[in-house]
């Protein structure tokens, strides 16, 4: 068992509400505007937050579920076929809406003649097949800036920042050989209830693993998102893992079928990407999905979802000399701090990759290097703010202002930076 979260996923499950239980939600039918004949199985997603989707039916109606926090964002409308449309929520009732898609045209240049037998198992197959050939093959290294923010209901509770530097080997090696370095760490109160039960609870689970033998993922919270959502280093080359050589998790199997379904293409450059959902029910919602570069059989984006969407784990990639690497990370799980356990309570772990270094840079030393089970919300680390003030990634991924609102009822974000640091 590689992760602790694998093992307590159960042990919850039964506590899990309903999700978001104070959600708004909007439906309607989707058409095609030429002949208004409904657009069977349109995918319907939030612009800036896609892991918030809905998939229409057979009729093309859909119903879609957000949280009341998001009324100011919108709503993209994709088919094949057809152009994306883009819908404020503002602009939309709550029921009853007719969303009219436009018939795509395509140039010569942009038609791609797609086989109809086996074509999406053929494609995932040669993608599966293709990771040695696609991911780094040599050492390396990323700057990057991790970001956690935790939910309870529709208040935000919890934020932690940090400034990071990845230092990674081949892909063909096990995920032990990653060095992160921690440059600079701020974080917010803790406004959610914390039981210290649940700590010990957590604690004993992952001391009974260990002495089972099994191996331990790491509780380093930002070692784990990066090596949990990176599916493509040393695990695909084991036979049973998510992207591994036998793919069965996206193929199935007799006795556990998985459902495939083309939800989309789109053209990026001179590149055919097509999107690919996948579910273990018919047809797929898209909340789990593979986007596969026609031209190299790269996977380039990722989501994968299981339990009811209790867990979820988001991955985009950029390519740099012919060869992808990580541009974002995006992890989705319970937040297990207390017996009030649903999916209204979450933590939200995300880490944005700048472009790679792969010469002439400065090795991570083994003292330098976060531990596997370092505590990072902790108050041992000095708060630099004339870093924060200057701090590129801050601007290219400015924090929402739901999020501020919601933590600065009682302080300042910046007084709470400086309390929860180390004196």
């Amino acid at each position: 068992m590689r992760f602790l979260v694998f093992s307590f996923f159960f042990l919850c499950a039964h506590f899990v509400t309903a999700q978001n239980r104070q959600a708004n939600s909007i439906s309607g039918t989707v058409i095609d505007s030429e002949d208004l004949a409904p657009v069977q199985y349109a995918y319907l997603y939030l612009k800036n937050y896609p892991d918030f989707s809905a998939l229409a039916d057979e009729q093309g109606e859909f119903k879609f579920f957000f949280p009341s926090q998001f009324l100011d964002e919108t709503v993209v409308i994709s088919s094949i076929g057809f152009e994306k449309k883009e819908v404020s929520i503002s602009s939309l009732a709550k029921t009853g809406n007719t969303l009219r898609l436009q018939r795509q045209l395509l140039s010569l240049n942009e038609v791609t003649v797609m086989p109809e037998d086996n074509f999406i198992e053929e494609m995932i197959s040669k993608a599966i097949d293709n990771i040695p050939n696609n991911y780094p093959d040599k050492r390396h290294q990323l700057r990057g800036f991790y970001r956690k923010v935790s939910t309870n209901y529709e208040e935000f509770t919890k934020l932690v920042e940090a400034a990071v530097v990845v230092e990674e080997v081949s892909y063909f090696k096990e995920g032990v050989d990653i060095r992160i370095k921690l440059e600079s760490l701020r974080q917010s109160d803790e406004l959610g209830e914390v039981d210290s039960s649940m700590t010990i609870l957590k604690h004993r689970i992952r001391e009974h693993i260990k002495s089972t033998g099994s191996t331990l993922g790491p509780s380093n919270q930002v070692i784990k998102t990066y090596q949990h959502n990176n599916g493509f280093r040393g695990d695909a080359y084991h036979s049973k893992t998510w992207f591994g050589k036998d793919g069965d998790r996206f193929m199935g199997i007799p006795e556990l079928p998985t459902y495939r379904r083309l939800m989309g293409e789109e053209i990026v450059g001179n590149d055919t990407i097509y999107q690919i959902a996948f579910s273990s029910k018919d047809p797929p919602n898209g909340s789990s999905y593979l986007k596969i570069n026609a031209r190299n059989h790269a996977i380039v984006e990722y989501q994968i979802g299981w339990l009811s969407g209790e867990y979820q784990t988001f991955a985009k990639f950029r390519e740099v000399d012919g060869v992808y690497y990580p541009e974002m990370f995006r992890n989705k799980e319970l937040r297990l701090i207390n017996r009030d356990v649903g999916t209204h309570q979450m933590d939200i772990s995300t880490i944005w990759f700048d472009v790679p270094v792969t010469e002439d840079f400065k090795k991570i030393r083994v003292k330098n290097a976060l531990g596997r089970d370092e505590e990072v919300e902790s108050n041992k680390y000095e708060l630099d703010s004339s870093f924060w003030k200057t701090y590129d990634f801050i601007k290219k991924h400015p924090l929402d202002s739901a999020i501020i609102r919601s933590l600065e009822m009682n302080k300042s974000l910046e007084q709470q930076f400086k309390r929860n640091a180390k004196d």
